[in-house]
């Protein structure tokens, strides 16, 4: 059980410090970057760049990352994931925060958006096979995890053409985008998920509860 332990620590260690450091972070942030200038700002603790603002734009990586790693330690899986997670996603965040963030590129975005797609029309084709023997609890489960990954393509959609819109000649000068309906559909899809996940494991507690019909030998129930 130490493994289960382990786990658990980093899960809660995770969470500490992306509510704490992205939560209240941004909390006392927000209101420098309402109302101060960039060059305002540099006279702060929350100078772009520096350390805090490093530290607050990376702390929900951080967590996530240290929460999954503390996931995988428990569950006890193949230690290529801890690593991976722990090494790679760090890395990929990092290079794309320090090297790629400020670069548009068209190409990038229409082939990553056809990926999206692609793998999104992959994803509901596996749930159709893999729900249509399903008992219907378990159908329920997820279907709710369906209604998510729907909201999921949606944010994803309007993400890229907000996006876009900062970035193209026709729309210069029009105000800039309020991705109001982005945050939406990303909170409804992790909602949705979320509870059909939350089912998924009532359903499977429950059936390891059922109790086993016993038949005594030489009969057939």
């Amino acid at each position: 059980m130490k493994h289960k332990r382990i786990g658990l620590t980093l899960f809660w260690i995770g969470l500490l410090i992306a509510v704490a450091i992205a939560g209240l972070g941004t909390w006392n942030l927000m209101p420098n970057l309402r109302t101060l200038t960039l060059d305002e700002l540099a006279t702060t603790i929350w100078a772009e760049g520096g350390p805090m603002f490093i530290l607050w734009a990376l702390s929900v990586t951080l967590g996530s990352i240290v929460a999954g790693v503390g996931a995988f330690v428990y569950v006890k899986t193949r230690p290529v994931f801890p690593w991976l997670t722990a090494i790679g996603v760090f890395a990929a965040v990092a290079l794309m925060v320090m090297v790629w963030t400020r670069v548009y590129i068209p190409m990038l975005f229409g082939i990553g958006g056809g990926l999206i797609l692609l793998s999104f029309f992959a994803i509901v084709w596996i749930w159709m096979k893999k729900y249509a023997g399903r008992k219907m609890e378990e159908k329920i489960a997820g279907s709710y995890k369906l209604v998510g990954y729907i909201f999921w393509i949606n944010a994803s959609w309007f993400m890229c053409g907000e996006t876009a819109k900062l970035h193209l000649k026709a729309f210069e000068g029009g105000t800039v985008p309020s991705p109001i309906e982005i945050m939406t559909f990303l909170v409804l899809g992790w909602f949705f998920v979320l509870v059909g996940d939350f089912v998924e494991m009532r359903v499977t507690a429950g059936e390891k509860e059922r109790p086993v019909e016993h038949t005594r030998p030489g009969f057939v129930a």
